[in-house]
């Protein structure tokens, strides 16, 4: 009988910390669609798919630097009114949060104080969605065709599967990636001549000391990311891969910290190593 008891209300705290998650997480969502939040989600909606670059520099306010073939897929929504574009885009990054960490982790990333969670859905940049993509590649590789037509750089997490030689996940990665940098590039040439002259001017860029949370210039953290992917193929450590995509950010600022959400995501799944066929 006691031991039942213990089960009653083991599962009856779960149950109410499920709830109380759930209830923080829709207060946030309202606050994100309500309210004066989302600055970098309003490079998203504000772009101009004729000319996103016009004004694109890293750290410039509502600059918009992601590739072409990202325009094009967002640029329905840019037609919407912005708080239907904020409820959206808050949804995807809450949704992607709870799927990722669950309703009870979810929410206590959301108000622990000084939590890159809460800056990153503040702000509506796009790491929590590179998280998913990231946990969903090792199941569907091309999601990480996400990853490189936006930050680009984190793509060096897809060399994971160059390091298990999983040469079909890797073709997959790869070539959904290219596929739709081809589609893309087929039509609209002129925007992805100006997305890589946006890169190049971007690289000169200093990144202020007070955000760069990860120091080092992007050559050299994509170098370490790529080392750190390819061991962790090797051994089979999946939780790598997300430390991986951070340290390759090209502007480390703590929200970016939101991708390593991906890292509770597979240990919640029984992921964090790759499980291997020994020989008998």
């Amino acid at each position: 009988m006691r031991l039942m008891e213990q089960i009653r209300t083991r599962r009856f705290l779960r149950d109410a910390a499920t709830v109380v998650g759930i209830i923080i997480i829709v207060f946030v969502w309202w606050l994100l669609t309500f309210n004066d939040y989302q600055h970098d989600a309003r490079a998203y909606w504000n772009l101009d798919l004729d000319a996103p670059y016009v004004s694109s520099v890293v750290g410039g306010r509502e600059a918009y630097l992601y590739s072409p073939a990202f325009a094009q897929l967002v640029w329905p929504l840019t037609l919407v009114p912005w708080e239907v574009f904020a409820g959206v885009w808050a949804a995807l990054n809450l949704g992607a949060l709870v799927w990722l960490a669950g309703p009870i982790i979810g929410a206590g990333l959301l108000v622990i104080p000084g939590s890159p969670v809460i800056d990153e859905v503040g702000t509506g940049n796009i790491h929590l969605l590179m998280a998913g993509a990231i946990y969903a590649g090792f199941r569907w590789p091309g999601a990480w065709a996400f990853v490189i037509l936006t930050k680009v750089a984190p793509g060096a997490g897809l060399l994971y599967f160059a390091g298990a030689r999983r040469w079909r996940a890797l073709a997959i990665g790869a070539g959904l990636t290219l596929a739709i940098s081809a589609a893309s590039f087929l039509t609209a040439p002129g925007l992805w001549f100006d997305w890589i002259e946006t890169l190049r001017n971007s690289t000169d860029v200093a990144i202020p000391s007070e955000i760069a949370i990860i120091p080092g210039p992007i050559w050299a953290r994509t170098l370490a990311a790529s080392v750190l992917a390819l061991v962790g193929g090797l051994v089979g450590w999946r939780w790598l891969v997300p430390v991986a995509a951070t340290l390759a950010l090209p502007v480390p600022w703590s929200s970016g910290l939101s991708v390593l959400v991906a890292v509770i995501a597979l240990w919640r799944s029984g992921m964090l190593t790759e499980q291997r066929a020994t020989a008998s």
